[in-house]
């Protein structure tokens, strides 16, 4: 595991004009830093929003474990960590078997880019799409 999560470590900056947000207006800023420590993995997102807003949000995981429950979520109740293939980490929120949300992150081949597809699943309206791209930083 720790092989796999290697190429994804760091701090990762969103690239505004690569990006396409279907949820939301397009942040000013986004940054995104994944660290691993032990076989947990720490995923801290953070986001100024087109109006100024600051917005932080931080998952934890083992890829592959059995989840971890989620206590302050009114919707989901666990969250899954897990590698699609070796470029692609993705989290899930589901509620019993439902998936709410998938948070999908692609490594470029390089290494030097990671797209972070974010996919909610809204009630009577279907999936959302936001797609942000996000460069290395250096």
């Amino acid at each position: 595991m720790i092989d796999q999560i290697a190429p994804f470590l760091g701090t990762w900056i969103l690239d505004l004009d690569e990006s396409e947000f279907d949820q939301s207006d397009l942040p000013k800023a986004g940054r995104c830093t994944i660290e691993e420590e032990f076989g947990l993995v720490c995923i801290r997102m953070t986001l100024i929003t087109a109006d100024g807003e600051t917005l932080e949000g931080e998952i934890t995981g083992v890829p592959g474990g059995a989840g971890q429950r989620l206590t302050e979520s009114g919707l989901a109740d666990r969250l899954y960590l897990f590698f699609e293939d070796d470029r692609t980490l993705t989290s899930q929120a589901k509620r019993g078997e439902q998936v709410l949300m998938t948070a999908r992150r692609l490594l470029s081949e390089d290494g030097r880019s990671m797209e972070i597809e974010q996919t909610v699943e809204v009630p009577g309206e279907g999936p959302v799409v936001n797609t942000g791209i996000y460069r290395r930083a250096h």
